[in-house]
């Protein structure tokens, strides 16, 4: 994977699934976590990144999915425990294959061995008042661009 650490910080390179059915979206977290953040995972080398979410959704989930296509590339600076992060992310605007899933408002839990995934749907006309990270997509969810659009986020500014 591409991640790397230093004395200065931790650099990763990210693809991210952005996955709606009937004005919700896919979240998960950590268990144990306090926060949500979109599905998604760091890119191997010599892997496209569109590929790579494709991977991780098939990896947490045990799903197939294909890719719409890309709706966001971040450029995201941020503390998380203790450590200062420098993150490059593509998000993708996914489509899962003959999805089974449970739909609705419970949690269920991922299929990834090595990581306790939380998964839940959230409404997107909701996410103001949930922990989610980044927090442009608390906005960006609710009206998805038609082209590629850069954002910068830097929280540790």
């Amino acid at each position: 994977m591409i991640h790397f650490k230093s004395a200065e910080g931790v650099f990763n390179f990210r693809s991210v699934a952005v996955i709606v059915h009937e004005e919700y979206v896919l979240l998960h977290q950590k268990r144990g976590d306090d926060f949500w953040a979109l599905p998604g995972g760091r890119v191997e080398w010599f892997e496209d990144s569109a590929a790579t979410v494709v991977r991780e959704i098939q990896e947490e989930l045990g799903q197939t999915a294909t890719v719409v296509r890309p709706l966001w590339h971040v450029e995201n600076f941020f503390g998380f425990e203790g450590k200062r992060f420098h993150e490059l992310s593509t998000y993708y605007l996914m489509a899962l294959v003959e999805s089974n899933l449970p739909f609705g408002t419970a949690a269920f839990s991922g299929i990834e061995e090595d990581v306790d995934l939380i998964f839940q749907w959230l409404p997107i006309d909701e996410l103001a008042t949930v922990p989610l990270y980044p927090e442009f997509l608390k906005e960006k969810l609710k009206c998805l661009p038609e082209g590629v659009e850069f954002i910068r986020v830097n929280e540790l500014a």
